[in-house]
């Protein structure tokens, strides 16, 4: 029967030994830099030695978080961290950006990695891409279904990948937390890991009139938490790898309570009381026969089974923000149960029995052992006599037992000592140092210790060197793509000058087929030249097939994830790279120049013109960035309008026929911002800025950084005229700008400059 993993989170020191008291089979968490949770307290490098160590002295595995988007300027320290945390002993690193990925396969092909949920796999294209790249394990998107668990369990199975499964905690509403919520609104990239967490705020729903529609809740972007107590046997039986709690943010007393809950419920569950598993011990928090309750009472949050059984609407959302009526005395035993558990594991101790062998003429010997047959040596040179003071047995000991901070003491000591021997006491510490080193290396790492990564320094230099070297020109010519939402829309941008109009492929399905030929946007193939499909920020298994077939009739499209570009480069469609694979350094560029070869890498909307720049002159690929326009900030696999209270407009789950889609509606937040909404014909809301992109007055400066294309975001603006328009006097403004022809506006302060001249925290 499949070992599935415990995998829990730590926050900070004391939340990792609760973690590890609670029965983790692996714990996860970041360091001051780099890592999805920034705001947490998290762990000192200089702490990870040592608690790895702990951890591996309870047969528990330690992973490293490295899973934020990297800027060229942190590659090093990126790297040496990865080196230092390896050389440290943890089991794995846990990644985001492809361009760390794949230099870290190059520089470090030793270090496992990991996958982040942040990389958006939720289809089978994806788990191969990453299975090819060869990452030991990825962790799938929240959003997934049991069924679609199972199933890339075994796409898994098949290509030599581990799939890990979300189970416990905090639910973003973006898909994969791939949001730029947070950051645009207010500087704090989610992708960076210091996300401000809007979507838990209370929000208005009105339409385009500004008429305020009743709704289930203000809260309509905060999700339930999510929970899979009662389904660990079944992602057992599916070949999940790892069951993961969520749970950085979170105290200590969450941390045990929530991880004990599911140590009981994995071992009563999947494992007989006889196996390994029995043998761990149970967690003591709690009575195994009520796992709910303590689950309740760890957080106030209400609980829901999630995605994981398809729930949706109230079964999913937390429209109210319910509070558990967890009482005070349930919060106390759980806080002093894991003040408990802290303290046992803070004072861990292993025993270890030692023996020394100082016999004239022969080799110095210590060897540490423990119960289990784990053994570690020290050999020195041959023994000699005393030249003035001889060696006392006793000193012996007194030096083997300077065991210090480390989790180590003594129980058995055996010392065969000839009288009279000389010998430092430096020699006797430094023997003591090499054989629990060895004893560690035997235990944890199978007789190979851990050295530095062996980053060789000229290769990394070479790595560094490979990236191309160009002095950036202005671009005086740039490709202007206009994003829009209707055939219609896509035909009059392309009328008013644009060289392409992006649109979602379900708009494309039947152009160049018999369906709805007396349709008025109906279209041959020759209508809809310079038409590029966009393949769906999120599209599973069984909707793949169809846009692949649409990007293969158009020879072409914008490929959204991974997968898709995978998919797209192995079966010859030329394919350019979505803004949303959050490419940020020109590492990133070439691994995905040197993988999929696409023929145009749009980079993440987070940049600073700075850094564009940057980019742009260490890549020689076709680049794009967003011009003018809304930009989406997320994706949900909920329907926002389910929280819309309409007698007359039920939700039926048929969405491609939904009335509440005919009306144009829009979030507003206490400040009176409106984010607009829509929701695409398979149930799924894309929430977008409230503000306007507009770089009218920067494009000058943009266009000296070398950017060859940009972007008007228009999906939003529904109106084919004014969507003709705007394209109309974004190219003639452009033309003018690379001209340099011209003073351009000075636009008034309803519109953003986005990130061009700030960046993002």
């Amino acid at each position: 029967m499949n070992r599935m993993e415990l995998l829990a989170p730590a926050g900070n020191k004391d939340a990792f030994y609760a973690a590890l008291g609670a029965g983790a089979d692996a714990i996860f968490f970041g360091t001051e830099i780099m890592n999805a949770r920034r705001l947490a307290d998290n762990i000192k490098l200089s702490d990870v030695a040592g608690l790895t160590r702990l951890a591996h002295l309870y047969d528990t595995k330690v992973y490293l978080t490295l899973n934020t988007v990297i800027l060229e300027a942190e590659f090093d320290q990126a790297i040496e961290l990865a080196a230092t945390a390896w050389k440290d002993g943890v089991d794995a690193i846990i990644v985001q950006d492809i361009g760390l990925l794949q230099r870290l396969r190059e520089c470090m092909p030793q270090v496992r990695l990991h996958a982040s949920t942040q990389m958006n796999i939720h289809s089978s294209d994806g788990v191969r891409a990453l299975a090819d790249l060869g990452v030991a394990r990825v962790t799938l998107a929240r959003e997934l279904s049991l069924s679609d668990i199972e199933v890339l369990a075994a796409v898994g199975r098949e290509a030599g990948i581990e799939v890990e499964a979300f189970g416990h905690g905090a639910l973003c509403v973006c898909y994969s937390g791939q949001c730029l919520f947070s950051s645009l609104v207010g500087r704090r990239s989610a992708n960076r890991g210091m996300c401000a967490q809007p979507c838990r705020l209370p929000y208005e729903l009105i339409d385009h009139r500004s008429e305020v529609h009743e709704v289930k809740g203000p809260y309509l972007l905060s999700p339930k938490d999510s929970c899979a107590i009662q389904y660990v046997q079944r992602l057992a039986d599916a070949g999940v790898a790892a069951i993961k709690i969520e749970g950085r943010m979170k105290k200590p007393a969450y941390v045990a309570a929530v991880v004990g809950t599911y140590r009981n419920a994995i071992d009563s569950n999947c494992h007989p009381a006889s196996d390994e598993a029995g043998e761990r011990g149970r967690s003591p928090l709690q009575d195994e026969s009520d796992f709910e309750t303590t689950l309740t009472d760890a957080f106030n949050r209400a609980l829901s089974s999630a995605y994981l059984t398809g729930q949706h609407g109230e079964g999913l959302m937390d429209y109210h923000r319910v509070k558990n009526e967890t009482t005070r005395k349930a919060q106390v035993e759980l806080t002093e149960a894991a003040d408990k558990l802290i303290e046992e594991v803070a004072n861990f101790k292993q025993g270890l029995d030692f023996a020394a062998t100082i016999k004239v003429g022969q080799p110095f010997e210590v060897e540490v052992s423990d119960s289990c047959g784990n053994v570690g040596r020290y050999s020195g040179s041959p023994v000699e006599v005393a030249r003035t003071k001889p060696l006392l047995e006793e000193e012996v000991e007194t030096q083997l037992r300077k065991l210090g901070n480390t989790p180590y003491e003594m129980d058995a000591l055996r010392i065969e000592i000839d009288p009279g021997v000389g010998m430092s006491f430096s020699t006797i510490n430094k023997a003591r140092r090499v054989a629990l080193d060895d004893y560690e290396a035997n235990r944890f790492f199978g007789g190979s210790p851990r050295v530095e990564a062996s980053i060789n320094v000229a290769r990394n230099n070479a790595l560094r060197d490979s990236l191309p070297t160009r002095r950036v020109k202005r671009s005086m010519n740039p490709t202007i793509i206009a994003v829009v939402s209707s055939l219609s829309a896509a035909r009059a941008v392309l009328n008013a000058g644009a060289n392409e109009a992006h649109l979602n492929a379900w708009h494309l399905a039947d152009v160049g087929t018999d369906v709805g030929a007396g349709s008025e946007d109906a279209l041959n193939m020759k209508q809809a030249a310079g038409m590029v499909p966009v393949l769906p920020r999120v599209a599973k298994n069984e909707e793949l097939d169809t846009y692949y077939g649409i990007a293969e009739r158009f020879g072409g499209c914008v490929a959204s994830t991974l997968g898709q570009l995978a998919t797209c480069a192995q079966r010859g469609i030329p394919a350019q790279a979505h803004w949303s694979l959050n490419v940020t350094n020109p590492y990133s560029v070439q691994a995905l120049q040197k993988l999929y070869g696409p023929t145009r890498i749009w980079l993440s909307p987070e940049l600073s013109g700075r850094q564009i720049l940057g980019v742009s002159a260490r890549s020689t690929a076709d680049l794009g960035t967003a011009v003018f326009g809304l930009q989406e900030v997320m994706v949900t696999e909920q329907c926002l309008l389910e929280g819309l209270t309409d007698p007359d407009n039920p939700c039926t789950r048929n969405c491609v026929d939904c009335k509440r889609r005919a009306r144009h509606y829009a979030l507003r937040d206490r400040k009176g911002y409106c984010f607009p909404v829509s929701s695409d014909p398979l149930g799924r809301s894309h929430l977008y800025n409230s503000v306007p992109l507009d770089l009218s007055s920067a494009l000058e400066e943009l266009l000296d950084t070398g950017i060859e294309a940009l972007r008007l975001d228009l999906e939003t603006v529904m109106n084919t005229q004014a969507a003709k328009e705007v394209a109309r006097m974004r190219r003639n403004l452009i033309a003018m700008a690379g001209d340099g022809e011209v003073e351009l506006p000075r636009r008034p302060d309803l519109v953003t400059k986005g990130h061009f001249f700030r960046g993002v925290v």
